[in-house]
């Protein structure tokens, strides 16, 4: 979601640091906390020859130098791959967290950044200002909740491999290429999908669609240290056989079955002896078991499936 104002602290010019940029530096940050694509999460498209036309005479070389004193300073991350800037103090300064209505905005937008590294240094940021103000009323949400829980960058651990030879082209800031932390943290392998997009994608498969806010908040957990594409396509392989086998009052919530490692489990099969017994009782009471729109194959079966027919007669 763009925004149509821009929060200006008016203390910023009381900021040692900020004052200690160049005023190419600081034109770029404002320009940056202004834009019409910064969204409630700070994140702001990062296209450096059409932020140099905004100023007369400026060239994209000037941008790009500024914009790496301020990357240089933590003031700003760039992700040159995705194409986004994020803005790291936006999130301190705006209110938004203060305002319960408006925090929920910054979650949605936070699903919509594409880079997986700012979205890594945006919980960064959300943490650390929840130890700083727990008691900001936008931290109670649930949604703010299951944020915390995701992947964290501390974006002073980024090395962004620039070459240490002054005379050689500089290479590009913090892009997803060859970022590298400090850490053993990496990043998920899921690219530039997000975690609640992947989520939304197993949870479709569930057969049973209770639990949802409980079931997302431990998958965010999971993911954290599990292979996200793995405990995807195990939700999905257990969310069909659950349906081909199983009455819906009896399949689990997904929350449940997380909670229980159950992915571990053999999945449900169908009851071959039920399914007999059903056949035997329906040919005694010389009812066909097939009725209800089921039709005969050549050999006598059941061409649908699950039916009491049995297998291998």
């Amino acid at each position: 979601m763009a925004r149509d104002r821009a929060n200006i602290r008016t203390d910023i010019w009381n900021d040692d640091d900020f004052r200690s940029l160049s005023p190419h530096a600081q034109l770029l940050y404002l320009q940056l906390l202004t834009s019409a694509t910064l969204t409630y999460a700070g994140v702001a498209d990062w296209r450096p020859k059409r932020i140099a036309a905004l100023a007369a005479g400026r060239t994209p070389k000037q941008t790009e130098d500024a914009a790496q004193e301020l990357a240089d300073g933590l003031f700003v991350v760039i992700d040159e791959e995705t194409e986004e800037v994020l803005i790291r103090s936006f999130l301190k300064h705006d209110g938004l967290l203060q305002k319960p209505n408006v925090t929920k905005a910054m979650v949605t937008a936070y699903g919509q950044v594409y880079s997986m590294a700012l979205k890594g240094v945006i919980v960064h940021e959300l943490n650390r200002l929840h130890d700083k103000f727990p008691d900001w009323r936008g931290f109670v949400l649930p949604e703010v909740q299951a944020l915390l829980g995701n992947r964290s960058v501390n974006p002073s651990e980024l090395v962004s491999n620039r070459s240490p030879n002054p005379s050689e082209k500089k290479a590009p800031l913090l892009t997803t290429n060859y970022l590298l932390l400090a850490t053993d943290n990496h990043l998920p392998a899921i690219g530039e999908r997000s975690l609640e997009s992947e989520f939304e994608r197993a949870y479709e498969w569930w057969p049973k669609k209770t639990e949802k806010k409980r079931s997302l908040a431990k998958f965010l957990s999971l993911a954290k240290t599990m292979n996200v594409d793995a405990l995807v396509a195990d939700i999905i392989r257990f969310g069909k056989a659950y349906t081909d086998t199983t009455d819906k009052r009896y399949v689990p919530a997904l929350v449940v079955w997380l909670n229980g490692e159950r992915w571990n489990d053999e999945p449900p099969v169908a009851d071959t002896a039920a399914i007999n017994a059903q056949w035997d009782a329906a040919m005694r009471e010389q009812v066909d078991p097939c009725a209800g729109g089921h039709k005969w194959a050549v050999d006598g079966s059941c061409v649908r499936y699950p039916c009491p027919a049995r297998r291998g007669e």
